[in-house]
């Protein structure tokens, strides 16, 4: 085993006083789990398994690992191996957002990338060198921004589960990453047996996989843009239609600008008959332009809208029954925050920078940080730092060492 660095111990010195002061109560069955942890790695080590939540937390405050997970399956025997021999019985559905898969502008500010070949660098997520072309080293951070996107995101699902496959809200269990996202975890005896086809199918359907707007019954003959009915539609074209309208009704100028390319001039003209639009839509047809503009205009309208409607899935969590995620209310070792469990009435008010801080209680630290842009936790706020020495709050010291971004002194 790599020995310790001073950053990491620190960490787990930190990780142990946390889970000796308090005790996770997962809300699955442990004794049918297979569990995974690390310190050096998210997974240094799986095939782990405790009869109880006591026996868990015991393995916690005596062995204080800087991440563990859990597997979304249930199985007879989960510390067996290989994998075929823990006798599977069932699988949770698990779908996680992650801030790296949602676009967001904030990406340009926080992030940044450095070319280890010629040393060019620049701001935002630029995977190959704009100079040289060979690939990157991409530092990336996360934000109120991306978070919030995220969060829309799993709201957005929460809904389309409910509305469309009849789940209630009881079955539907949402919590922090504690880094990057959310995790929504679907315990039903309805989904418990799925096989993965299955689970990839009703995944491709959440993220609107190869979703035809033709065959949907939107279609241009020539001359008239037609739609299905608001009355008649169900599932992805009620959605798509729900979205139009609400663009209709209260989409400002620069929405319907970036929707469809078009000019404010454009723009303002038609949005002085919004009233018309609504009841030609509600009708089944999309309103009429001048000249040859109806087909490219709604065109992109449409193909803009079911962009902002896709769920951006970790297809890989979505599809593996032997995946192992985060343990609800454990500690992630890169912030220092908690995957915390929500309610779903709690999550639209919730703050991870303010409301997952796992070390509040931490004395300041003197610290020697490499490279941050602006970070806030808590009420601290700090600003950018470049190869500088500085003493923060014990929260905010356990994010910087967690992201390796900075060195103890």
């Amino acid at each position: 085993m790599p020995v310790l660095s001073p950053e990491l111990q620190w960490l787990k010195s930190l990780v142990q006083k946390y889970y000796r002061e308090n005790t996770v109560v997962p809300a699955y069955d442990v004794s049918k789990r297979e569990f995974g942890y690390g310190t050096f790695k998210k997974i240094d080590a799986r095939h782990a398994s405790f009869e109880t939540h006591h026996e868990l937390n015991a393995f916690l405050r005596n062995q204080s690992p800087l991440f563990i997970s859990a597997s979304v399956s249930e199985f007879s025997s989960p510390g067996m191996q290989p994998i075929q021999n823990k006798g599977l019985v069932g699988s949770d559905l698990i779908y996680e957002f992650d801030a790296d898969d949602v676009p967001t502008s904030c990406k340009q500010i926080h992030d940044s990338w450095f070319c280890v070949s010629c040393g060019m660098q620049g701001k935002g997520r630029v995977l190959k060198c704009t100079q040289c072309a060979k690939g990157t080293r991409v530092s990336e951070w996360v934000c109120s921004v991306c978070l919030d996107a995220t969060k829309k995101q799993t709201l957005a699902l929460s809904k389309i589960l409910q509305d469309d496959f009849g789940f209630s809200e009881n079955e539907l269990h949402v919590n922090f990453s504690g880094s990057k996202g959310y995790h929504v975890h679907v315990r039903s005896p309805s989904i418990f047996s799925l096989p993965k086809s299955a689970r990839i199918e009703l995944m491709d359907y959440l993220s609107l996989h190869e979703f035809d707007l033709g065959s949907s019954g939107f279609s241009f003959d020539g001359k008239q843009y037609y739609c299905p009915s608001f009355a008649s539609a169900q599932g992805h074209p009620k959605r798509v239609l729900a979205e139009l309208v609400r663009l209709i009704e209260v989409g400002t100028e620069s929405e319907w600008m970036l929707a469809s390319g078009s000019s404010p001039r454009t723009i303002k003209s038609f949005l002085g008959n919004r009233l018309g639009w609504y009841k030609e839509v509600l009708s089944g047809i999309l309103p009429a332009l001048p000249g040859k503009k109806t087909e490219i205009f709604w065109n992109s309208v449409l193909a803009s809208i079911v962009e902002e409607l896709r769920s951006r899935l970790d297809r890989q969590t979505s599809g593996d029954i032997y995946k192992l995620i985060r343990v609800p209310d454990t500690i992630h070792g890169s912030t220092g925050f908690l995957a915390k469990s929500l309610s779903w009435s709690q999550l639209p008010g919730f703050d991870p920078f303010s409301d997952a801080i796992a070390f509040s209680k931490v004395s300041e630290r003197k610290l020697y940080v490499h490279a941050s842009p602006l970070i806030r936790i808590g009420e601290q706020t700090l600003d950018p730092l470049l190869e500088q020495e500085v003493s923060v709050p014990g929260s905010l010291a356990a994010y910087l060492v967690g992201w390796g971004a900075a060195e103890l002194r």
